[in-house]
């Protein structure tokens, strides 16, 4: 397993150039990556990155919520509560925040080599949660876990090395994004 805290993530341009993500993981680390996680500052309205090829899934990592509206689909609202929300990267999307900026966590795969998913969880109560095999990536988004005997605290993750991640021990207040990714 792999550690990496907030000051580590990599800083990258949107495809669109309008804004910035913080890539938390890729692989493989280059530009044919099959899959990518990143938390991206969402500071005003507009258009999401195009990106043909690629299977999304989004949730709102902080922040009040956003709308997004994605070409062929009923707009969606989301905010801290609401499950991640899944779209075609190629759709034309645009996104209106609700009241002011959001974070926003994001799993990107390259459709027909992998398939991915996002789920955010909320453990009620110090809670030991086993990621499963299929999973590349845990990320806190609020509150801290243990993992390994290492604290991890808001937008700090865990990531699978080789083979699985460990058990995960989290505190009554997290608020957890899982990155499942498994051949296509």
């Amino acid at each position: 397993m792999i550690i990496r805290r907030v000051g580590e993530h990599r800083r990258e341009r949107w495809a669109n150039g309008q804004g910035a993500t913080a890539v938390i993981a890729r692989a493989p680390d280059d530009d044919q990556w099959v899959w990518r996680l990143s938390l991206a500052d969402v500071t005003t309205n507009g258009p999401f990155s195009t990106l043909p090829g690629i299977d999304r899934f989004i949730a709102v990592a902080s922040g009040a919520g956003m709308q997004l509206e994605v070409e062929g689909v009923t707009p969606v609202a989301l905010d801290a509560s609401t499950p991640a929300f899944a779209f075609d990267g190629a759709a034309l999307t645009h996104c209106r925040l609700l009241e002011g900026p959001v974070v926003d966590i994001n799993l990107m795969v390259r459709r027909g080599v992998a398939v991915g998913e996002l789920v955010v969880v909320e453990p009620t109560g110090t809670r030991h949660i086993d990621p499963g095999a299929s999973c590349v990536a845990l990320v806190v988004l609020a509150g801290t876990v243990e993992v390994a005997g290492e604290q991890l605290r808001r937008f700090e993750a865990v990531l699978a090395d080789e083979g699985s991640l460990p058990t995960v021990h989290a505190a009554a207040d997290a608020r957890l994004a899982l990155a499942m990714v498994r051949p296509a």
